[in-house]
């Protein structure tokens, strides 16, 4: 990955980094984890340690999950039909990292009002697959961040990376669609504000669209 620092407006009080991920064409990359690392003493975000996934007209909502070590994430059944959900550390190509260690979770269609649940709690750093044994077209990603500094880019390839000390900071980028890990690109972060356009060689893939099914 290659990257260019720029100035931009001073924010008054903070140290921000605002990141721009593209992807091998130039394009804003959308669903980008973002992760800067700071050896620079000063305050650290409050861990994330809870989020939800739903299961939804065959997709699991949302697509990419940005949590902490130790995070417990539940996961709701909102189909009309059951979902048995296979959650693993991801290895290289988007396979299972270690088939054999993966957990399993059968979730009941929902039946009414009635929405099947079931929490589970991740302490390892890393990528993390969802999939579906019964729907293979089925897929999502868990990623529980080393970094307290850990941001999603939105739909427009951008991230705000906020309360950073001042100073050296390393910025990674994890894309459920990498083939490779990229290097880590260098920056310097003041307190009146930076922007970091980081450039991969990632070739997004194109993910389906949801159906009018009726899960009710």
């Amino acid at each position: 990955m290659t990257a260019c620092l720029l100035a931009i407006a001073p924010f008054a009080g903070a140290a921000d980094l605002n990141v721009s991920v593209l992807d091998r064409n130039g394009k804003p990359l959308p669903e980008a984890v973002v992760l800067v690392d700071s050896s620079v003493q000063g305050t650290r975000p409050a861990p994330v340690l809870e989020a939800s996934i739903t299961q939804e007209y065959l997709k699991f909502v949302p697509a990419v999950t940005v949590v902490s070590p130790g995070a417990k994430i539940t996961f709701s059944n909102r189909d009309g039909w059951d979902h048995h959900i296979i959650l693993g550390l991801m290895g290289a190509g988007g396979v299972y990292l270690d088939p054999g260690q993966n957990t399993q979770m059968r979730l009941a269609g929902r039946t009414g009002v009635r929405t099947a649940s079931e929490t589970r709690a991740l302490p390892q750093p890393g990528a993390y697959l969802l999939g579906c044994h019964i729907h293979g077209s089925m897929r999502g990603h868990i990623y529980v961040a080393d970094s307290p500094w850990a941001k999603l880019t939105n739909s427009e390839g951008k991230a705000a990376v906020q309360g950073l000390p001042e100073g050296p900071v390393r910025v990674r980028v994890w894309h459920a669609d990498q083939l490779v890990e990229g290097a880590a690109v260098s920056a310097q972060v003041a307190a009146t504000g930076n922007a970091l356009v980081v450039n991969t060689q990632i070739a997004p893939q194109r993910r389906r669209t949801a159906q009018n099914f009726d899960h009710y």
